[in-house]
């Protein structure tokens, strides 16, 4: 029997697998732990920038200047309070008074953050900073910065009107747009729904096709991004970006300041050096992908199983962990009389982009992130039958189309046997799936199941 363990609250989750699977891959990242010493190595970085001025300089430069960081929201897991201390010290040593400085959350059309989660994320300066959510629906709280291909770029109007952005985040694989980072944080992170919608089809094709782990070159959402944000300093101002990897216990490794694009490209390229993970062939006939650190809710947790899903065979059987410490976390999936199989039947008789565009005309408040999801989830079910490990969302009746939730992975385990038959299963772990991919060596990635 063989048994696995994966990262889980304080303590690690362990499991037996049935007697007839066999691990054929544990697919860890390859990052190194981070040092005590981080926020030396940031108060550094910040006046000695890979590109772009010192901080320094162009906080000088602008004395009298409004000055806007741009912080990612509570769905992540950076160790901000300790990054506010250090470059709040820059600007303050500057002479820039609290007064001139704000901060908007990235959150996107994520649900806002309350008083509770802003102060988890700004520590002590939740009493001395001013801070706001990005309204993504009240347009009047947004101004264009012009227009690239077929997207008009709206930006909320503090963001877009400040003489010094600093945007602050982490860089990570990211199901669409490659990697996270760079002007990402602001488009969609402090966009409007009009900007948001178009950014969210970019690169979805009839024919699911991997994009998380891709270079910026060959990646629509990512040129689209960085279009948006050449517009926007062109409209005012200048934007600074803080950039960092983080290890498993959310110290940055790696760690870049200066130009968002060129810092966010050399951060991506560390990433893609650590968290993409080269898998075996032939392709996994079980896929065990824990959430974390992405398992904060729901919405959130999804994103292991777009990460990670290329490592499965087609009609393979994908088992995503995940604690959804936050729930549904306003998330508010649509009663579904229609199990999961059946679910699957149907996707697989209508095709997903079929079925897709159905439920769009029906729902036409399908939008933005929530449209996106629909399309890569009918295209994910349509290739692979996909179990949820949830007891939060297991306890309270929670139903997600398409997708079976089970209390324990045992059950899941259980449930799989039953589907697959009681011969040699080959299994791939995701130890950390919400930040690590695959890199098959297969070739192209079939979308349809055989």
């Amino acid at each position: 029997m063989s048994s696995i363990s994966v990262p889980w609250s304080d303590k690690p989750l362990e499991m037996d697998l049935p007697d007839n699977w066999s691990v054929q891959q544990t697919a860890d990242s390859q990052l190194s732990p981070g040092r005590e010493n981080w926020p030396d190595r940031l108060a550094a970085a910040l006046n000695k920038p890979d590109t772009a001025l010192p901080l320094a300089k162009l906080l000088a430069a602008r004395p009298n200047g409004r000055i806007v960081l741009v912080i990612e929201d509570i769905t992540r897991h950076s160790p901000v309070p300790k990054i506010l201390e250090t470059v709040m010290r820059e600007i303050r040593c500057a002479n820039i008074a609290d007064e001139q400085v704000e901060v908007v959350f990235a959150n996107g059309m994520h649900p806002p953050m309350t008083a509770e989660e802003a102060e988890q994320k700004l520590g002590p300066e939740i009493d001395k900073l001013k801070w706001h959510n990005n309204p993504w629906s009240d347009k009047k709280e947004y101004v264009s910065v012009g227009t690239a291909g077929k997207i008009e770029y709206f930006v909320n109007r503090q963001v877009a009107q400040a003489d010094l952005r600093i945007v602050i985040s982490a860089v990570c694989p990211h199901l669409q747009a490659g990697f996270g980072g760079g002007f990402k944080m602001i488009f969609p992170g402090c966009s409007h729904l009009d900007t948001i919608r178009p950014l969210h089809k970019l690169g979805l094709t009839r024919s699911a096709k991997q994009l998380v782990g891709t270079e910026a070159e060959k990646n629509p959402m990512r040129a689209a991004i960085d279009a948006g944000g050449r517009l926007l300093d062109e409209y005012n101002g200048v934007t600074f970006a803080v950039h960092y990897m983080l290890d498993d216990d959310d110290r940055p490794v790696h760690i870049g300041a200066g130009d968002p694009i060129s810092t966010q490209r050399m951060l991506a390229k560390q990433c893609s050096i650590a968290c993409g993970i080269i898998t075996p062939a032939p392709l996994a006939d079980v896929l065990i992908t824990n959430a974390f650190p992405r398992d904060f809710d729901l919405w959130q947790s999804f994103k292991a199983v777009a990460n990670t899903r290329w490592a499965a065979r087609p009609n393979g059987v994908i088992i995503c962990l995940s604690r959804c410490e936050a729930g549904l976390n306003g998330m508010d999936p649509p009663k579904w009389p229609v199990s999961a199989k059946w679910t699957r039947r149907i996707v697989r008789w209508l095709g997903p982009e079929g079925l897709c565009a159905l439920l769009m005309r029906l729902v036409p408040s399908l939008a933005g992130d929530a449209g996106f999801f629909v399309r890569m989830g009918l295209q994910t079910i349509y290739r692979n039958p996909i179990f949820l490990v949830a007891k939060s969302l297991h306890d309270t009746g929670a139903n997600f189309p398409g997708i079976d939730v089970f209390p324990t992975p045992e059950a899941a385990f259980q449930a799989a046997e039953k589907l697959l038959g009681e011969g040699p299963q080959k299994v791939t772990v995701f130890p950390a799936g919400g930040t690590t991919f695959p890199v098959p060596m297969t070739g192209p990635i079939r979308s349809r199941p055989e």
